[in-house]
């Protein structure tokens, strides 16, 4: 970890503690490190949007209604894929519960009482950090995600559980099936795509104008270039034919989209560490 010059930013409003950090920071890192401080979340703020930091060791409980988890959340709406990951440290007696609250927050990392924060305890907390934060990177493959729906709330929906999850993969968006076939076949207005990859999966909703999703969807899997990217159904549809004829079509999963956006966000993250991480996929659906 000390071949890597490390930047990061801590948000603490007690210079104490501040010190305290900044201590063990050196004697980790020696001179191989950058400690950035603000001591309010706006000031945080500005420093994380217009710098680039590694690692961001954040306060539960500034001078501030707002609370630590409250402050990486609304960053990762704003800086998405390039927010870092966060560890959370807290001298709050409640412990327990600030530990559940950090670990079903996306963007907490790790969690760290500060009446327990030493040296080494520190070091492998940032060391497990980074490697899964590299291990995440590395194993997402960065195909693009075409998802084919015709209503503009949802894609908007969709795009932001993606920032809301990190992932640096591609996402275009088409409106219904006839430009959906148009995108794959890299004709019409998506002539400018010839010659570069396929989507590695494709988010398909079943109702749409023109030609719905059962229809794309047949032609897609009748195509002898197109059949092996994966497809994943995500319709408002509950029918029991509609689920029925979407396997019998070769749909690889059917998803009624969640009602609420914190559902939303958990089925994206489910289907793309699937698709994306665990599955191998083909040659031809990932080139």
């Amino acid at each position: 970890m000390n071949a890597k010059y490390l930047n990061i930013l801590l948000l603490e409003d007690d210079e104490n503690d501040y010190l305290l950090v900044h201590d063990f920071l050196k004697q980790i890192y020696g001179a191989e490190f950058h400690l950035e401080w603000a001591s309010t979340y706006a000031q945080g703020e500005v420093l994380a949007t217009t710098n680039h930091f590694d690692l961001f060791l954040v306060d539960y409980q500034l001078n501030s209604q707002l609370t630590g988890t409250d402050w990486v959340t609304a960053l990762l709406k704003k800086m998405g894929s390039k927010c870092p990951p966060a560890i959370l440290l807290t001298g709050q007696p409640d412990a327990q519960s600030i530990d559940r609250l950090a670990r079903q927050t996306v963007g907490i990392s790790y969690f760290l009482t500060k009446n327990e924060l030493n040296k080494e305890v520190l070091e492998r907390t940032i060391r497990f950090t980074l490697k899964n934060q590299e291990l995440v990177r590395q194993t997402h493959k960065l195909v693009t995600i075409l998802m084919a729906d015709d209503d503009p709330d949802d894609r908007l929906l969709v795009e932001d559980a993606f920032e809301e999850i990190r992932l640096d993969n591609p996402l275009d968006f088409v409106a219904d099936g006839i430009e959906l076939m148009d995108y794959l076949h890299r004709r019409g207005s998506y002539k400018h795509l010839a010659g570069t990859p396929l989507p590695g999966l494709i988010l398909l909703d079943l109702n749409m104008p023109r030609k719905d999703g059962r229809e794309a969807l047949h032609e897609i899997k009748q195509d002898e270039m197109l059949r092996k990217i994966p497809i994943v159904i995500l319709t408002t549809s509950r029918a029991e034919e509609d689920l029925l004829a979407s396997y019998d079509l070769g749909a690889n999963s059917f998803i009624v989209k969640p009602v609420t956006f914190d559902k939303l966000v958990e089925v994206i993250r489910v289907v793309t560490d699937y698709w994306l991480c665990i599955v191998s996929l083909p040659t031809s659906a990932e080139n």
